[in-house]
């Protein structure tokens, strides 16, 4: 059977924007990650994948990629078989039966409180000041401040209206200075009160909302400009919001919903950041640790 994956593959980022809910960050990832697929496919006379040409696949992407980019390709392309079997009979989906890889267990990366201070303080564009100061004072992820509008943030009360993974709103607390140097960019728009104001909230040199991935480049451009010895981008500085606000005292929970976490395990990653440094102040400390 031959198909027609290229016209397929159109079709299927439709329906992905249309019944998924899925974040545009996500379906373009994951049409990045079945355009490979596709082109793998291509140089194979596109066929239907039968077990060689699945397991063919696989090796190729683990002899490129690291476990989280294999494990969310598979999940690409089962969801991309899953559409093909469907509408246009194959049977089974090639792909249904290939597990994903597991994960290994690795801390997230962060900055400590001087290196993220440092880091903002060089910021010397308003926009761009505006960008880092939010992602550090609320730890949405990139995604999520690519679709915020300028009245999703509330100037009085100091809360931002956050729309995540599945279409899922959340009220995350906004501190202080990220509330001015918000304030301090859309005036440099005419922007007083953005209540009312439907427009993105942050906008791209041609007037356009500013997508995530020139984001990650700005928050890469100010790092190395404030000589930050770590690679830095927008989820480590989601990382870095979850690990200080626990080192202060916040509660697991409160923290799951201010990064919008589905689960709880997710968030109890950041507890082993935090048992690190208690056991580090502990051999310092401890008389009994110290005679080691």
């Amino acid at each position: 059977m031959e198909l027609d994956y290229r016209a397929i593959l159109n079709r299927y980022a439709v329906s992905l924007m249309e019944g998924r809910r899925l974040s545009p960050e996500t379906i373009r990832a994951y049409v990045k990650d079945l355009e490979d697929l596709v082109a793998f496919l291509g140089e194979h006379g596109f066929p239907v994948p039968d077990r060689r040409l699945v397991r063919s696949y696989l090796l190729r992407l683990t002899s490129r990629y690291d476990r989280s980019s294999v494990n969310r390709k598979l999940s690409a392309a089962r969801g991309f078989f899953g559409y093909v079997a469907k509408v246009h009979g194959l049977g089974a989906n090639p792909f249904g039966h290939v597990r994903s890889l597991k994960r290994a267990r690795s801390l997230p990366r962060f900055l400590s409180p001087d290196e993220i201070f440092d880091l903002i303080e060089k910021v010397s564009d308003p926009r761009d000041r505006a960008l880092l100061e939010l992602l550090y004072s609320t730890g949405i992820r990139v995604g999520e401040a690519e679709g915020l509008k300028c009245c999703d943030v509330d100037m009085q009360e100091g809360f931002v209206l956050v729309t995540g993974k599945g279409s899922k709103q959340r009220m995350v607390p906004v501190g202080s200075r990220a509330i001015e140097a918000v304030r301090t960019y859309l005036l440099t728009r005419g922007i007083e009160d953005p209540l009312y104001c439907t427009e993105p909230l942050f906008l791209g040199r041609r007037g356009g909302r500013l997508c995530s991935r020139v984001m990650r480049r700005i928050v890469e451009g100010w790092a190395m400009q404030a000589a930050i010895a770590k690679r830095v981008s927008p989820h480590v500085i989601r990382h870095t919001f979850a690990s200080h606000m626990l080192d202060a005292g916040a509660d697991l929970r409160s923290i799951q919903e201010m990064l919008g976490h589905a689960s709880l395990s997710t968030t109890q990653r950041y507890t082993h950041l935090h048992v690190d440094k208690l056991m580090e102040v502990y051999d310092k400390a401890h008389p009994r640790a110290r005679e080691g």
